[in-house]
């Protein structure tokens, strides 16, 4: 069994600046990974246990270019 999966980190810890100087804190991992086979499920629920992947219970929220804002998005 060999699987791939890609994650980009731009900043150890995810910390990101902001040009005022402001800290501003960013999750960077996947948005989201579904999985249906039942070997890289058994892999998937290991992480879980060593808590190196969990679901995501907070809100999710992006940038707007437009208003400057970050605003929520709403999810099920």
């Amino acid at each position: 069994m060999n699987f791939l999966l890609f994650l980009v980190i731009c900043n150890f810890g995810n910390l990101e600046r902001s040009e005022d100087g402001r800290e501003l804190l960013f999750d960077h991992g996947a948005p989201y990974f579904t999985v249906t086979n039942p070997d890289v499920l058994s892999v998937v629920t290991e992480w879980e246990s060593r808590g190196l992947v969990a679901e995501w219970k907070s809100n999710f929220r992006s940038f707007d270019c437009f208003t400057n804002k970050i605003v929520n998005i709403e999810h099920q």
